[in-house]
């Protein structure tokens, strides 16, 4: 690899890219991938329009990372070069405090140690998926993945991971338990799959109006309820499907800090509520913890996917041919900023799942 170079999109400063050439180094431990597809996220975009208050600029985003393995230091993944993986997101150290207590918040490097989310002033530069190559740092994760999915398709592991995640493993799930999930984007559709493949006996998820593609893909793939939360009211409709309230209220919702407080207000006294996504810069409002006393409720934030999460979700990509219709929208590299709007919705919400940047 040494004396190569990568092409790569660099997000400069929000909502500003430039298209960039990175030197492939020599290093010392780890190794490099030939990237083959990025998933596109919500919290990309997120980072691209600047209310994610944590990063710093410049980057490469993107961390929905698939690819195969160009070269290893020292055989340092015990996978063959040339095998097809997917990267974790975040990066482990295995020796700070959050790593050893089984966060997915690695404090190693700032703000914090994950692809898509490092600067790349922080050697060797090559930290996001929109890019030719990735650096793989020793203390990533790499999964394999058959060679009989396309590469778009296999970038929704990422997505079914943290739906295993936060879904089954963070509630500690049972069968026949409820779900109800908050938000009809590309997690919230895995979660709608893990917590059914996981036995749950009712799985609802709520959108808007701008979601009705997403919708009726969930109710394709299993949902029980599926309601536009600006066309019904989603307790009512709950209340109606269910006749109770659920175990578990999932929040997966980008910038909508007011979801909170629906999925409190929602969820079956001694219930848990999984807070699985960033509110950017808007904080919310009238919070009155009362109602987490009161209802003795477990509230639980979640960053990120476990490794199991991976191990499931790449697996049961390959039997569900259903989730080849997941990935929706593809872009090449060099239009990686129309790919984020893609995914923003700002080039429109007809038939909008889930985008991928392709090599």
């Amino acid at each position: 690899m040494t004396g190569a170079t990568a092409k790569a999109m660099l997000l400069v400063e929000p909502q500003r890219f430039s298209a960039t050439s990175f030197a492939i180094p020599e290093v010392e431990a780890g190794g490099w991938l030939a990237i083959e597809a990025t998933g596109v996220s919500g919290s990309d975009v997120q980072i691209w329009q600047g209310t994610n208050r944590f990063m710093r600029y410049p980057l490469i985003p993107g961390h929905e990372i698939v690819g195969r393995i160009a070269s290893v230091v020292d055989e340092a993944f015990n996978i063959p070069i040339g095998t097809r993986v997917v990267v974790e997101s975040t990066i482990r150290c295995g020796a700070c405090r959050r790593c050893l207590s089984g966060l997915h918040s690695c404090a190693f490097r700032k703000p914090i140690n994950a692809y898509g989310r490092l600067p790349s002033t922080e050697p060797p530069s090559l930290w996001g998926g929109f890019a030719e190559f990735l650096y793989l740092d020793p203390g990533a994760r790499l999964h394999p993945i058959s060679d009989n999915i396309q590469a778009p398709v296999a970038t929704f592991t990422h997505a079914l991971a943290d739906g295993f995640t936060w879904t089954v493993e963070t509630p500690a799930l049972r069968a026949e338990d409820s779900v109800l999930i908050l938000g009809p984007g590309p997690r919230g559709l895995a979660a709608l799959i893990a917590a059914k493949e996981a036995g749950a006996g009712w799985v609802g998820i709520s959108g808007l109006t701008e979601d009705s593609d997403r919708l009726t893909l969930a109710k394709e793939l299993g949902a029980d309820m599926v309601v536009d939360a600006r066309k019904a009211d989603v307790a009512g409709s709950v209340a109606d499907s269910l006749g109770a309230r659920p175990e578990v209220v999932l929040d997966v919702t980008r910038d909508d800090p007011d979801a909170i407080h629906t999925a409190l207000d929602l969820v079956r006294s001694g219930g848990t509520v999984v807070i699985a996504s960033i509110k950017g810069v808007r904080a919310v409002n009238q919070l009155f913890s009362d109602i987490i006393v009161l209802k003795e409720l477990n509230v639980r934030g979640a960053f990120g996917a476990s490794s199991a999460g991976y191990h499931w979700a790449a697996q049961h990509l390959e039997k569900d041919p259903r989730l080849d219709k997941l990935v929706s929208h593809e872009f090449p590299l060099d239009e990686a900023e129309r790919a984020i709007e893609a995914a923003a919705g700002l080039l429109g919400h007809e038939e909008l799942i889930a985008v991928a940047v392709t090599f």
